[in-house]
């Protein structure tokens, strides 16, 4: 014959120490979770800048913040890529909060003109210009891999295409390229 099943033992209730340590692990897991959560999202809309800053330290021409605020002070590379302050910035002619910023060295051979967002569009500048001697140059300015990041602009023709920055880029994220040694 078969042996006769025993009736189930009844649930007890959890005890206070039980539902302290049940409500401390849940918090527990809930920031650890949260946290990682919030990590993947900044990696996700984390800005590499567009181009090294080297390009810009080893270009004529080349503009960088040296003071973060608004407007910052800045500086820029002769031909001889020495470093001269550029002068006060000041407000010209614009709607009120999308006046363009002026910044014009002292013997007025450089001048560099942008409008600050704000910050409204990640820290960046809109409408950067440069005017040297007269002459145009068309620049582009990316923000520093930095906490206190500043921003550093180059002229156009020394920036590799956004085709050749992302191959360039590839190529050292995998160690990918034609130079290595396979001995």
């Amino acid at each position: 014959m078969s042996k006769p099943k025993r009736p189930p033992k009844p649930i007890e209730p959890l005890t206070a120490r039980q539902k302290r340590d049940l409500k401390t692990m849940g918090i527990f897991l809930l920031v650890v979770v949260g946290g990682m959560g919030l990590f993947f999202v900044a990696m996700l809309i984390w800005n590499e800048p567009d181009f090294p800053q080297e390009i810009a330290e080893s270009t004529p021409h080349s503009i960088f913040e040296t003071d973060d605020g608004r407007p910052g002070s800045w500086e820029y590379l002769d031909e001889n890529l020495d470093a001269h302050p550029l002068g006060e910035c000041v407000r010209i002619d614009g709607w009120r909060n999308q006046r363009p910023f002026q910044c014009t060295s002292a013997d007025e051979s450089h001048v560099f003109t942008f409008r600050d967002p704000g910050g409204h569009t990640g820290g960046g500048f809109q409408d950067e210009a440069l005017t040297v001697d007269g002459r145009d140059v068309p620049i582009e300015c990316t923000l520093e891999n930095d906490w206190d990041a500043l921003i550093y602009c180059a002229p156009l023709s020394a920036i590799p295409s956004p085709e050749a920055r992302g191959v360039d880029h590839l190529r050292a994220r995998t160690g990918a390229g034609g130079n290595e040694d396979h001995s």
